[in-house]
């Protein structure tokens, strides 16, 4: 097990899994996002990049995304902080910065799971929609409530709904800073599923993970980029980038693997080369 130190979050990496784990750790502040946090939430993910990049195929195969504390998954942006800033150009920072945060949950090339208990208020919300997969408990509310502030939300969760649920109920989600419980979130497809739970959730977090795990890492990462490039860029472009990551694929170790391994019971132990 690796671990790297930060001051508001918890980081480890278990080499024999290959699954790399991230805790929101101010559960004092429930776990609001200041400054630091973002900061560190994108230096969490160089990190993991940085154990692909030294190592010999790929190290991770999959992140989870927790918290520290019982009242509250994340409480969103510290709004304490926040006040002290005065001009355009300090608080123009603060949506530049959370973007970027977001941008490092959304861009990791390996799947990003966000396990929610809690409440899961702003920022929070949006590190989870930044996530590939979602859990979270039945008792778990969720809400953009930015508007109250004057403000909307600052890392796209606007834009991000808009994706998940369409327009409308993306506006009247972020228009009136509706309260949204984890079981709707879940019908409305927020989140992957609602479970009843912390036991079930670390049950059906672990699975997935561990599933995602066992597969070859460069098709995982590669379904990952396609996906996203489709809803970002569009479906030209999601073919476009298929069209040359198959052959690719089909060049590397693992794809060799799976293809002698095929109709035996062997169960291949895939590298990522």
């Amino acid at each position: 097990m690796s671990d790297t130190d930060f001051e508001t979050i918890e980081w480890s990496y278990d080499e024999e899994t290959g699954l790399g784990r991230i805790t929101l750790d101010r559960p004092e502040a429930m776990n609001a996002i200041n400054i630091q946090m973002q900061h560190d939430l994108i230096d969490a993910f160089d990190a993991f990049q940085a154990l692909d990049d030294e190592g010999d195929g790929i190290a991770v195969r999959a992140v989870i995304v927790d918290s520290a504390g019982e009242k509250a998954f994340c409480s969103g942006l510290d709004v304490g902080e926040m006040s002290d800033f005065s001009t355009y150009h300090e608080k123009k920072r603060v949506p530049d910065l959370f973007c970027e945060m977001c941008a490092a949950f959304e861009e990791y090339h390996a799947p990003v799971i966000a396990a929610v208990d809690g409440l899961c208020l702003g920022g929070g919300f949006e590190i989870v929609m930044s996530s590939d997969f979602r859990f979270a408990v039945e008792e778990a509310t969720f809400g953009q409530p930015e508007v109250n502030f004057g403000v909307l939300p600052g890392g796209a969760a606007a834009q991000r709904l808009t994706t998940i649920v369409g327009a409308m109920r993306a506006k009247e989600i972020t228009m009136t800073g509706e309260r949204i419980g984890a079981i709707e979130a879940a019908d409305e497809g927020i989140l992957t599923d609602a479970v009843a739970d912390v036991d079930e959730l670390e049950e059906r977090v672990d699975e997935l993970a561990s599933e995602l795990a066992s597969k070859p890492p460069l098709a995982v990462r590669s379904i990952k980029q396609a996906s996203n490039i489709t809803r970002n860029v569009g479906y030209d472009a999601g073919i476009e980038f298929a069209s040359h990551a198959w052959p690719a694929l089909a060049q590397s170790d693992d794809y060799a693997k799976a293809i002698d391994a095929f109709g035996t019971d062997e169960q291949p132990e895939f590298e990522g080369k």
